[in-house]
C-alpha cells in the first residue's frame, strides 16, 4: 500500500484551443480535460495506474471535494477524506496551438487548527501497514511551520518508509525527518543550493528532475541518470508522476535502476496527456 498525502488538492483543468492564445480575446476550447490534481494526487494517480494499491489523504470540502473524491474512487484509489469548510482550489492550464502553456494556479485555502489536527490523525491511521507514505507539494496556509516534519515522522512511526517532494520552508522542515526518498526539481534544488549528492538524506535516496532532460538519482555509492526519448507537449505534473512511479516500483520490489526506468517512462507518457 502506498499512501499519498495531498495537503493542497486541486481540480486541474486543461483547455486546448485551436490557434494561438491571444490576450484580451475570447477562446472556445476544442478540448477540456479535468482531473483530480495537485502534486499529491498526481503522484497517487500515477502509482495507481502502474498497479499499486494506493490511498490518498486529503482535505476536501464542498462540491469540488465531492468531485475529487469520486474521481479518485473511479481511478481505484481509496480516500481518507478530511472534510473542511473550504473547497479545494482550481488550477487552469491553457494550451494554444504551437505555444507554451499559460497557467493559472489558485492558492490553497487555509486550514483551521482543528482541520490540521484531523489531517495529521488521518495520516497516522492511513500509514499503518503502508509500505510508503509520500508528501508532495507545499502545505496550505494555517499549517504549522514544522508541518511537513510532523507528517513524515507520524508516517514513519507507523512503520512506513517516507518520501518527500516539496520546496522552500516545507522542504527544509521535511528534510529534518530524514526521509527515505527526496524528489525535487532542478529549480527547487537551485533555490536551496543542493546538488543530488548533497540533497541525499542519511541512509536515503535523492532524485532531482530536469524536465525534458530527465532525472538523476543518488543513493549510497551510486548515481543513476536517465532521460525520456522525446519531449511531450504537456509537462505539467510530470515530476509528480515521477515520484508516484518511483515508490510504486520500489513498493513492488524493484531495484532503483528499474524504478528509474519506470519513472522516466511514466513521466514521458503523462506529458502526452
Amino acid at each position: 500500500m502506498i499512501v499519498c498525502i495531498a495537503a493542497t488538492p486541486a481540480v486541474d483543468r486543461l483547455h486546448e484551443v485551436k490557434g494561438p492564445v491571444v490576450v484580451g480575446t475570447i477562446h472556445r476550447p476544442s478540448r477540456v480535460i479535468a482531473v483530480a490534481g495537485g502534486k499529491g494526487l498526481n503522484a497517487a494517480r500515477a502509482a495507481a495506474a502502474l498497479g499499486a494499491d494506493v490511498r490518498a489523504v486529503a482535505p476536501l470540502g464542498g462540491a469540488a471535494g465531492d468531485w475529487i473524491e469520486a474521481q479518485l474512487h473511479a481511478a481505484g484509489i481509496a480516500v481518507s477524506r478530511v472534510v473542511t469548510g473550504a473547497e479545494p482550489r482550481v488550477c487552469v492550464s491553457v494550451a494554444g496551438e504551437g505555444q507554451e502553456l499559460t497557467e493559472f494556479y489558485e492558492g490553497a485555502p487555509e486550514l483551521r487548527s482543528d482541520e490540521w489536527d484531523a489531517l495529521l490523525t488521518a495520516v497516522r491511521a492511513a500509514a499503518v501497514g503502508a509500505g510508503w507514505v509520500t508528501l508532495s507539494g507545499s502545505l496550505p496556509p494555517g499549517s504549522p511551520a514544522d508541518g511537513a516534519e510532523q507528517l513524515l515522522r507520524a508516517a514513519r512511526a507507523a512503520g512506513a518508509r517516507v518520501a518527500l517532494d516539496s520546496r522552500d520552508d516545507d522542504l527544509r522542515a521535511g528534510l529534518r525527518a530524514a526521509p527515505d526518498l527526496v524528489k525535487i526539481n532542478e529549480h527547487e534544488a537551485r533555490d536551496v543550493g543542493f546538488d543530488v549528492r548533497a540533497l541525499r538524506p542519511s541512509n536515503g535516496v535523492a532524485c532531482i528532475t530536469h524536465g525534458a532532460a530527465g532525472l538523476e538519482l543518488a543513493g549510497d555509492g551510486f548515481v543513476l541518470r536517465a532521460a525520456p526519448p522525446t519531449r511531450g507537449r504537456y509537462p505539467v505534473g510530470c515530476g509528480d508522476v515521477t515520484l508516484g512511479a518511483l515508490v510504486a516500483a520500489r513498493d513492488a520490489g524493484a531495484d532503483w535502476r528499474a524504478a528509474v526506468a519506470s519513472a522516466v517512462g511514466a513521466a514521458a507518457a503523462a506529458a502526452e496527456v
